[in-house]
C-alpha cells in the first residue's frame, strides 16, 4: 500500500464519519423541534392543572429559604 493510497483512505473514512455525525445532529434538531410543537400543542389542548393560585401557602417555600440561609452560616 502506498502512502497515497492510505491518505484517500483515510480523507473517505474521516469523510464518511462527519457525514454520519452531520446526518444524527440533522435528525436530532429536526426530532426536537417536532417534539416543541407537540409539547407546545399539549399544553394548548391540555392545560396544566397544577399551578398554584395566588394565595397558596408558602410554607414550603419559607423552610427552604431558612434552610439554605441555614447551611450557608448566615
Amino acid at each position: 500500500m502506498s502512502a497515497e493510497n492510505l491518505f484517500l483512505q483515510s480523507l473517505n473514512i474521516t469523510a464518511i464519519g462527519m457525514m454520519i455525525v452531520l446526518s444524527f445532529l440533522i435528525l436530532l434538531i429536526g426530532m426536537m423541534k417536532i417534539l416543541g410543537v407537540f409539547v407546545a400543542w399539549m399544553d394548548e389542548n391540555f392545560p396544566s392543572a397544577a399551578s398554584t393560585p395566588a394565595g397558596a401557602d408558602n410554607t414550603l417555600l419559607a423552610v427552604a429559604i431558612a434552610t439554605a440561609r441555614k447551611f450557608q452560616g448566615k
